[in-house]
């Protein structure tokens, strides 16, 4: 189930390769961009919340994917880190350090400090992707996030995680992951960027949905209005919460409750602590998702509200 308030972790020991892979493949697919992986074989456990470790994760590679708009390499990397007194700012232990590193457009010094600050952003569209929130969850688990960039020639993000000190190697067989609840429906996407409808559209279909997709609030209104009057309306909307210089989610919802008062939304932001996706069902929504969603949660979210 997908969550916006950011809460206490809820931890399991897990081994940080695949979760990487899983996590950030979806995030580059219907771009110009590519995932490049570099994990240690002999890499460290550590106790996370694969969930929101999965959200960082895509956070980061998708605000790589935006500093290179002709495209190129995201390389990730994970290795095992042993941090010793007065070093790094951290208290002293064993940590896994995965890095997040794309060749982009760099991040200007005057804003290097900002990033992390709640609704800072320097895009002209877009609400931003979390990194306030990145920044949070990263801290609830004990770590740290860092950042290095330079003007021209990219960013790198570095994610410091305490571990268990347990090799991969000799991990336990992994039990069997929770399998992915599948339906059927026709389901709309409303959001102002491109690289989020690709990406849901993608995880959509995979879970058997039918998706559509609208870039604001008005064609969103325009295409469910359609739809009903073709006779094949929409069973569900996922709409962005935040349309710069356009009708986002709050104004979106009240006017498709006019048109359907039992209307099944969802509202989707990167700003978890935005009050609307703290207090949804007040707002006429059915549930929230934090950007970006992973498809196991998204595959939760959809069960649990269409087969109400």
């Amino acid at each position: 189930m997908l969550f916006a308030k950011g809460g206490a972790p809820v931890k399991t020991e897990a081994s940080l390769a695949g979760l990487i892979h899983d996590a950030t493949g979806f995030a580059v697919r219907g771009t110009k961009a590519v995932c490049e992986y570099d994990c240690a074989e002999d890499l460290w456990l550590a106790e996370v919340d694969k969930g929101q470790m999965g959200q960082v994760l895509q956070n980061l590679v998708i605000n790589a994917v935006h500093a290179m708009p002709e495209g190129g390499v995201i390389r990730l990397t994970a290795r095992n880190l042993t941090v010793g007194p007065g070093e790094l700012l951290l208290t002293p232990g064993k940590y896994v350090l995965i890095t997040v590193r794309d060749h982009g457009l760099g991040i200007p010094p005057e804003h290097l400090a900002k990033i992390f600050d709640p609704y800072f952003t320097t895009k002209q569209s877009g609400s931003g992707l979390g990194l306030a929130v990145a920044y949070s969850i990263i801290a609830n688990h004990a770590g740290h996030l860092t950042v290095e960039s330079e003007q021209g020639k990219g960013t790198a993000f570095s994610i410091y995680l305490p571990s268990t000190g347990k090799s991969s190697l000799a991990e336990k067989p992994a039990e069997a992951t929770a399998p992915l609840h599948k339906g059927q429906g026709k389901i709309l996407v409303m959001d102002d960027e491109e690289l989020i409808r690709n990406v849901s559209t993608a995880m959509l279909r995979q879970l058997g949905y039918e998706a559509h997709t609208a870039n604001d609030g008005e064609e969103a209104i325009t295409r469910y209005l359609q739809a009903k009057k073709d006779g094949q309306p929409f069973d569900l909307v996922i709409m962005d919460l935040t349309v710069p210089g356009g009708m986002g989610g709050k104004e979106t919802i009240a006017h498709l409750r006019q048109i359907n008062p039992q209307i099944k939304a969802v509202v989707s932001s990167g700003y978890a602590n935005d009050p609307i996706m703290a207090n949804f069902s007040k707002y006429g929504f059915c549930g929230v998702a934090p950007k970006p969603f992973g498809l196991q949660e998204l595959s939760e979210l959809l069960q649990m509200i269409l087969a109400s």
